[in-house]
């Protein structure tokens, strides 16, 4: 391979004249998933492509490090140390990213201050209502852009930058060292099934009973996911079902409490979310042996300030901070 085609799979920051590549995105993802998965094969399929693209994105990999990054054994492959100083500098990059995407967005603005928040559809009425409420008061002419998904991961797209603020679940996030953090509210993760499910004739449950059911959710982020595998016993065949669920994904609360309320199957989330309907008898809650928490906090990245979300800061911390 010339030195002219291996640069065509990198980004550069000003053309490619005089200036070092900067390593692509897919390769970034390729590394990253091999390091998780410690399978070329599986983390292939994670990030959607075909082992022969997989591969070579790895050996571009460690001929940009100038170093072997993973050894290769029988049953896969594991980081090196260099492997894992390759991977802390690419987190390094990530978070330089994020800075200049959002100065680059600040430099954008034509004075009306605009502030980025996400959020999970089960804190929208009880937490962003209000929040927003109060700092419409505060800054009349505050613009404000909201994304309301369980599917994006609301911290990663913190760190790169396209959000300003991230209300979410951060139960089983390894890494806080780069955010601030504010605890909102700690609830326990209810599950819920219509009175005639044959579940409820074992209760209480174990987790693993519930998660080997027809689950229906949102979609589960890769924190979620870890600890649904550690319950299943953390082993390939547990992130095999993790894979598979939920059975029924989907963002809309009250779509899956009406489908939990007339087929077999499972609804986790928050008691509120299904409150109506087990006013109505229509759901009732399965009662597990162990408990699963989601702690709803809000983050923001280091160092990062404006006035829009210095205030909306303030205003999380006074009002709905635990």
């Amino acid at each position: 391979m010339t030195a002219g085609s291996r640069l065509g799979n990198y980004v550069s920051l000003i053309g490619t004249d005089g200036v070092t590549p900067v390593i692509g995105t897919k390769i970034i993802s390729s590394v990253k998933a091999l390091a998780r998965y410690e399978s070329f094969r599986e983390a292939a399929q994670a990030v959607g492509a075909s082992p022969a693209s997989f591969s070579r994105y790895i050996t571009q990999a460690e001929e940009y490090a100038g170093n072997i990054l993973f050894e290769r054994r029988r049953n896969g492959a594991q980081v090196t140390s260099a492997g894992q100083q390759f991977l802390n500098l690419l987190d390094a990059l990530e978070d330089a990213s994020s800075i200049f995407e959002q100065g680059v967005e600040q430099l954008k603005s034509t004075g009306t201050p605009t502030l980025n928040i996400g959020c999970g559809p089960l804190t929208t009425r009880t937490l962003i209502n209000p929040l927003i409420e109060q700092l419409l008061q505060e800054m009349p002419e505050l613009r404000i852009r909201i994304m309301v998904s369980a599917t994006k991961e609301p911290l990663e797209a913190l760190r790169r930058g396209t959000l300003d603020v991230a209300i979410c679940d951060l139960t089983h996030t390894p890494d806080l060292s780069d955010l601030d953090i504010q605890v909102i509210e700690k609830r326990p993760v209810s599950f819920w099934a219509r009175p005639q499910h044959p579940i409820h004739s074992d209760a209480p449950v174990h987790l693993a009973d519930i998660f080997r059911e027809h689950l229906i959710a949102p979609k589960f982020h890769k924190h979620w996911k870890s600890a649904i595998a550690e319950v299943l016993g953390g082993d390939r065949t547990a992130w095999q079902m993790v894979e598979l669920i939920p059975k029924i994904e989907c963002d809309d609360y009250g779509l899956l409490a009406d489908l939990a309320s007339k087929k077999d199957l499972i609804f986790g989330g928050r008691a509120d979310a299904v409150a109506q309907h087990a006013a109505l008898g229509l759901l009732k809650e399965i009662q597990t042996k162990q408990v699963l928490n989601w702690n709803i906090c809000a983050a923001r990245r280091k160092k990062v300030s404006f006035p829009a979300l210095d205030v909306l800061w303030e205003v999380l911390t006074c009002r709905f901070a635990e």
